[in-house]
């Protein structure tokens, strides 16, 4: 750390999940978890050559943080994993005369594909309560788990993790660095700076702001809480796992969040839908298609209608207790 006024993120072992659920979990303030993963068999077998060798033909997603920063998972470009991680490994984007942004594979989801990958960690993050995220339904289920290889040349900039969940980046090989700021301090910071710019830095500690930093090694994850804005450096080589957590006391603001995402689209199906009856509205001559009796369209519109209402009362009955309680 060059700047002194930066903070050393704390750290405490693993293992005490009592210490770190009273102090960190419950007050949301990160640290680092020393030997979380040292017993995972992971630390035994992941390396370079052991996803060269393994997944080499795989085609694995990357992504361009610096110039496609909010690109969907779906859309981010595939290349064979074999190919990056030789060109990880050589550091080939040194010498770039091209200048072009080197690719990073920042997050690859890979349980579905190779679920037996799963088997060399844990999944079960002893220092947390049951995981809410394994309740969704299937349909819009979000994947707890990813998997980075990342090197010297590329790095996440500041970013906070979507849905406000609980986020373990815990390594496997390597070492990487980070630096955080809460999200009381969300003013002074924005998506994509660098914090380990000392210009921006400066500038965001002038501004009120603490920038914490940590570094973690194999065996060692960093616990970033929910909404927490954090900047990941690679040095050098890396493989790690992040898994994303929700447990009972933050899942209605995970569950609000969900919702707040899905419903701009629903709304623009109801709203079509509302358009469609007005213009047949205006065609006194034609009756109901015979689809829509099939359909049971006039008591599936009187479910949905009462499902609504119930909704509003227990949204209303809630607001009114958590007013009554603070």
């Amino acid at each position: 750390m060059s700047n002194k006024n930066i903070k050393l993120l704390e750290s405490i072992d693993a293992s005490n999940a009592m210490l770190f659920q009273k102090k960190y979990l419950m007050n949301e303030k990160p640290v680092i978890l020393k030997g979380m993963g040292k017993d995972w068999p992971a630390i035994r077998r992941w390396s370079a050559d052991f996803f060269r060798n393994t997944y080499g033909h795989v085609e694995v997603p990357v992504c361009y943080y610096k110039s496609k920063q909010q690109e969907p998972y779906k859309k981010q470009v595939k290349i064979p994993l074999k190919d990056y991680i030789d060109l990880a490994e050589e550091n080939k984007f040194t010498n770039n005369k091209n200048n072009s942004e080197p690719p990073y594979l920042g997050g690859w989801i890979f349980h579905n594909e190779f679920p037996e990958l799963l088997d060399d960690i844990d999944m079960t993050l002893p220092c947390f309560p049951d995981n809410w995220l394994y309740k969704l339904p299937p349909s819009i289920s979000i994947p707890p788990t990813n998997l980075i290889i990342g090197y010297q040349q590329v790095s996440s900039p500041l970013h906070t993790d979507s849905f406000f969940v609980n986020s373990v980046l815990t390594m496997i090989v390597g070492k990487k660095t980070a630096r955080m700021v809460s999200p009381l301090h969300a003013s002074v910071v924005s998506n994509g700076q660098n914090l380990f710019n000392p210009i921006i830095a400066n500038k965001v500690l002038k501004q009120g702001a603490e920038i914490f930093e940590g570094t973690v090694s194999a065996g060692d994850a960093f616990y970033i809480p929910p909404g927490w804005w954090h900047n990941v450096i690679n040095c050098g080589f890396t493989i790690a796992v992040q898994n994303l957590h929700v447990d009972t006391y933050r899942f209605p603001l995970f569950e609000q969040q969900l919702r707040g995402f899905v419903l701009p689209i629903l709304s623009k199906i109801e709203d079509l839908g509302r358009n469609a009856r007005e213009e047949l509205s205006k065609t006194e001559t034609l009756p109901a298609p015979l689809s829509h009796k099939i359909g049971g369209f006039i008591e599936h519109e009187k479910n949905y209608v009462m499902h609504l209402k119930k909704s509003l009362k227990k949204s209303e009955d809630y607001l009114r207790s958590y007013y009554l309680s603070s």
